[in-house]
């Protein structure tokens, strides 16, 4: 491990963020501070699940790390078995841990399986009392305190939001009256590219009032949680990237203000800010060197490194900040005590073998979970570390319960989950409150706003029906990216049909689906809102009018995927297959954002053939339901039907032995009947009758009640000196159910 010290004109005296203030809750999943630290005073030293300083204990796990907020536990865990798998939040009494409400939500649309459910987490607003969930899914929930759905989106079908196969999520922030979330998303139109993507919500409607890319190409899915401050006179962002970089940026307009390259994969932890410095670790290659792992020291001003400490490999585990020193945790399980001002390493501790929770300091000790089934409580300081109580878990015999969790800390009580269970430990009497203040995300006191120099367009991002209304407003903002109020602009559209009032008052027409700005214009600063117009039921798309070498306007998708081409005179919608990456060889096509079940998606499909044995899949979507036509990625050719096809949760199928280059018309039905979904299918070679009997039905009895609908695609046998099997899409139509 080497060591590296570089020093700025920066004062060497570090403040604790927040000293001499005690917050209440615990509603950031770092706490309040963001610093992974609490000033909470007679915490445990030692405990046990049999009842030394036990308050309660519930059989409810998480991978992530629970709030206290409200008098309440709140966490977001994997829930159910079979076909009843599900993810779910759920809120505990503080005292008993009595659950007070849960809401469950099918996973769909993702390779994340059921173990990794539950891979973000939650973040509380103290001013309302909301909680904000992102699922591994891409459900985006706002609750109130008693679980009632707020808002929610879909980020999957409506901003085409990526999701691998790792379960990595990113968790949202509060930041004023906004609600941030991020994610690789490739979606309609310019933002067809894959890219990691900023949201700005309001955190009251749900609406989008601001959208920005951020880094350079995506290197893969990432969770680092953004952390925010006032610096300078503005508000501040710093997080990790899926490019690799660390970031400062504007919270409220998503202006990147510097980019630091720190790793050759995306960046996994979250940074810590103090006193005008960045602390982020790494534990892979980093960019400069051969070697895995860092840990740097930033100006938090202009990016540039002040100290850095090679070798130190913590890929997963967040640090935490306390008098003076930094508490990092590598791969390994070891726990590093580095001084935040110089960079020296003062020890390291082995608390057991696997790190991917963070350490939590409280009242001179730390609190820090061991993958393997392990939560470990030390008592650390400048001159060292030592063990002062660690617990096992296992289930099923001698099979750990695993622990990816970091403990939340509040009111004299530490929350601490595995996979299966959650332990209340405290010395206090149940009812205990501590005296303190609500947290406040965003700036504490008024930050006064200069000349506006760029504006926004908001809402941001729309979605309109024919005969819709949508008023736009231009807000200014000024060189700090402090809002400055309304601006006076004048406003156009393009690619829409509506009338647009001089105010930006705007009425959507039109009877096919279209995708396009309207732009505002106030002096030279000049911004736009991306809106799409999806008529109502019945829909029908034979491709003629649109451009060759384009995608349908407003579907998520991107030419680079599927594409408008002539084919023996015809248009149709190619399914391309000349880049081998999974992201592009599968497409996951939505045709418009979520509507209720009680639908049916007809196309006509062809699936060519590459050397005489390979064989695409191809099919639909219909409310998180698939219908698959199975080439050779199996063994045999089949007709499916399935939802959350990972490991799927409910699946059915037939041998179907289709033949490619082949036109077939394919039928996918969605209806909800006493709360079970009927899906039913129909596959039939293009130009005969259609068959009377479906031919091939489910019922799921934990149903999927709305959903986009789509087409469905993955090509095989791609090469870099050959396309593989490309599929072709016509005739496409959605109609509803009588």
């Amino acid at each position: 491990m080497s060591h590296t010290v570089r020093f700025g004109r920066l004062s060497l005296m570090l403040v604790l963020m927040g000293a001499g203030t005690l917050w209440a809750d615990w509603p950031h999943w770092r706490g309040a501070n963001q610093l992974g630290t609490s000033p909470e005073t007679d915490l445990p030293s030692t405990w046990s699940p049999q009842g030394e300083n036990l308050m309660w204990q519930v059989p409810v796990g998480c991978r992530s790390t629970p709030l206290i907020m409200n008098g309440r536990v709140y966490l977001i865990s994997r829930a159910g078995e079979g076909q009843s798998r599900q993810e779910r939040v759920i809120a505990l009494d503080l005292d008993t841990g009595r659950t007070l409400w849960e809401h469950r939500f099918n996973a769909f649309l993702t390779d994340v399986v059921f173990h990794r459910l539950g891979w973000t987490n939650l973040a509380g607003d103290p001013g309302t009392g909301y909680i904000y969930a992102h699922g591994v899914q891409g459900m985006f929930f706002c609750f109130d305190r008693d679980g009632k759905v707020i808002w929610q989106h879909s980020l999957t079908e409506e901003l085409g939001r990526i999701s691998g196969y790792g379960g990595r999520t990113i968790s949202p922030i509060l930041e004023g009256d906004e609600v941030i979330i991020s994610s690789l998303t490739s979606g309609w139109g310019p933002h067809g590219p894959g890219a990691h993507r900023f949201y700005g919500l309001d955190k009251r409607t749900g609406v989008i009032k601001w959208v920005t890319p951020a880094g350079e190409r995506p290197l893969v899915t990432t969770y680092s949680v953004p952390v925010t401050t006032t610096l300078d006179g503005a508000r501040v962002m710093f997080t990790g990237l899926a490019d690799g970089s660390i970031a400062a940026m504007r919270p409220t307009t998503g202006e990147t203000l510097w980019r630091f390259p720190f790793s050759r994969v995306g960046i996994m932890s979250s940074v810590v800010y103090d006193r005008g410095r960045v602390y982020a670790v790494q534990g892979e290659t980093n960019v400069d060197t051969g070697n895995m792992g860092r840990l740097v020291c930033l100006d938090a001003r202009r990016g540039t490194e002040i100290w850095r400490v090679d070798g130190l490999s913590g890929q997963y585990s967040s640090p935490a900040l306390h008098d003076g020193l930094i508490y990092v945790a590598n791969n390994a399980a070891n726990l590093f005590c580095v001084d935040a001002v110089t960079g020296e390493v003062y020890w390291d501790f082995n608390y057991g073998n696997e790190a991917k929770g963070s350490p939590v300091v409280a009242d001179g000790k730390i609190y820090v979970s061991d993958v393997p089934g392990g939560w470990a409580i030390l008592e650390a300081n400048r001159e060292g570390c030592s063990l002062l109580s660690k617990q096992r878990f296992f289930r099923d015999g001698d099979a750990p319960d695993e622990v990816y969790a970091t403990a939340a800390v509040a009111h004299g009580r530490v929350i601490l989950s595995t996979m299966t269970q959650t332990f209340c430990i405290s010395k206090k009497r149940p009812g205990y409150r501590s005296p303190g203040t609500d947290a406040v995300f965003g700036p504490a006191d008024k930050i006064v706003a200069g000349k506006a120099v760029t504006i926004r367009v908001e809402p941001a991002e729309v979605v309109m029906a024919p005969g819709d209304m949508v008023t736009f407003v231009a807000q200014g903002f000024d060189a700090k990216g402090t809002a400055t109020g309304r601006v006076r602009a004048s406003f156009t559209s393009a690619g829409l049909a509506g009338e647009l009032g001089p105010r930006g008052g705007f009425r959507a027409a039109g009877t096919r689906i279209q995708a396009g700005l309207v732009t505002a214009t106030s002096g030279d600063m000049k911004a736009a809102a991306r809106v799409r117009i999806v008529p109502r039921l019945p829909y029908v798309e034979n491709f003629d009018d649109i451009a060759i070498g384009a995608a349908p306007a407003g579907w998520i998708t991107s030419p680079l995927k599927a594409k408008v081409v002539e084919h023996e005179g015809e248009k149709v919608l190619l399914k391309t297959a000349d880049r081998p990456s999974p992201p592009f060889a599968r497409l996951r096509c939505y045709m418009m954002p979520p509507i209720e079940a009680g639908y049916t998606v007809q196309s006509d499909m062809l699936g060519k053939v590459k050397k005489r044995r390979f064989l695409p899949d191809m099919g639909l979507i219909n409310s998180r339901y698939l219908l698959i036509l199975t080439g050779t990625t199996e063994r045999t050719r089949k007709l499916r039907l399935v939802s959350w096809a990972a490991v799927p949760r409910i699946v059915k199928e037939i041998e179907f032995p289709w033949e490619g280059d082949n036109w077939y018309t394919s039928k996918l039905s969605v209806d909800i009947v006493r709360g079970k979904a009927q899906v039913a299918a129909k596959v039939w070679a293009r130009g005969e009758d259609e068959p009377q009997a479906w031919t091939l039905t489910m019922e799921d009895a934990t149903p999927n009640p709305t959903g986009s609908p789509g087409l469905y695609a993955y090509a095989v046998s791609i090469t870099d000196r050959s396309k593989g099997t490309e599929v072709l899409f016509d005739n496409v139509s959605i109609t509803p159910n009588p």
